[in-house]
């Protein structure tokens, strides 16, 4: 891997005239040639999210509108007011498996130093979950940094000590840091998988779009799809090794996370988070969750819980039955943040 600097020779820039502060970018030309092939792949030249006079932003991101673990990333962005080059992925036309996007999470996964992960848990965490996924989003490429971030939870923290560089506040500050990294592990590690995809027990309150869907089928296309390419690429030493890792994670979530036994174990579990969350919100004594400032404990928890909602399972707050995480749940959903990123955010929300 070679790292050249803005006017070594041989450097390439990622597009346009140089950074405003050239002298603190480093140009990883591996990086610069799969993010080309990634625009290529999508025909995607991006979409510049924040200043409009920004000729290079120093983020790119990868993501998908619907996709939980991509519209934190993007709270914390609009929360910050950073400007990216954004790039919307179509999760359900498989866009994320387009072998240069692929290739591109390969290297962040090697740069996480993480193993690829071959089984489904349920859970969006890495660190709970197996490992790195080499077929989803967010991607983040930090131009200034050379690195391809992985993984929603790194991504965001990130970019919040970017923002903190620059002067922001941070939504993660040192001494809360262990209370709002349990918090992001309890989010991080919620059934959404299941409750998008899975036949929830009872009646189904999830959108017209995905009612009566039963997780097998979803998982299993995406195990076909991974044939295809493992098919289509059989020498390609790095694409084999990120396609059969995906497929053995989603064959095992076909096979056993969508059962009726399973299923009800997720909704267990999400309703017993939303019980010890209106635990804490009613012994609160803060203006948010853990401090009079809004940390990312809370802009990760609006995300969350917008998306429980949307999937009907507001039911659990719903009535008076947890008034403090309803009223939680209805202020975080007007954060400006938020309503970027998800609520006016085109496809983010199931209709």
């Amino acid at each position: 891997m070679k790292l050249l600097r803005p006017g070594a020779a041989g450097a390439k820039q990622p597009g346009g005239a140089l950074d405003a502060h050239p002298e603190t970018r480093i140009v990883n030309v591996q990086i610069q040639t799969l993010v080309a092939d990634t625009r290529a792949a999508l025909n995607s030249e991006g979409e510049l999210i924040g200043d409009p006079s920004t000729t290079t932003p120093r983020f790119e991101l990868f993501s998908a509108a619907s996709s939980i673990c991509s519209q934190k990333v993007r709270a914390v962005l609009a929360h910050h007011r950073l400007t990216y080059l954004s790039h919307m992925m179509n999760l359900f036309e498989g866009q994320t498996y387009l072998p240069a996007h692929v290739r591109l999470r390969m290297l962040g996964c090697k740069q996480m130093g993480t193993k690829l992960v071959d089984r489904h848990t349920g859970s969006t965490s890495v660190a709970s979950g197996g490992g790195c996924d080499a077929a989803v989003v967010p991607t983040l490429v930090d131009w200034d940094a050379g690195t391809v971030v992985v993984d929603s939870k790194r991504i965001c923290r990130h970019l919040d000590e970017a923002a903190v560089a620059d002067g922001a506040r941070s939504l993660r500050p040192v001494h809360l840091a262990a209370a709002i990294d349990a918090e992001l592990d309890i989010i991080d590690n919620l059934p959404n998988y299941q409750m998008l995809s899975g036949k929830p027990p009872g009646e189904d309150r999830r959108p017209p779009t995905q009612r009566g869907k039963n997780g097998v089928d979803f998982a299993m296309g995406k195990v076909e799809r991974c044939d295809r390419y493992l098919a289509e690429f059989a020498d390609d030493e790095v694409l084999v090794r990120g396609y059969t890792a995906k497929r053995a994670k989603e064959l095992s979530a076909a096979q056993q996370l969508f059962t009726e036994e399973r299923m009800q174990e997720a909704y267990v579990t999400a309703e017993a988070a939303c019980q010890v969350l209106e635990r804490q919100l009613q012994a609160a004594k803060s203006e948010w969750l853990l401090d009079d400032r809004l940390t990312m404990a809370d802009l990760c928890w609006g995300i969350e819980l917008l998306r429980m909602g949307n999937m009907g399972a507001d039911i659990f707050w719903k009535d008076d039955k947890r008034p403090a995480v309803a009223a939680y749940a209805a202020r975080l959903r007007e954060l400006p943040a938020v309503q970027s990123a998800v609520v006016n955010w085109p496809g983010a929300l199931f209709s």
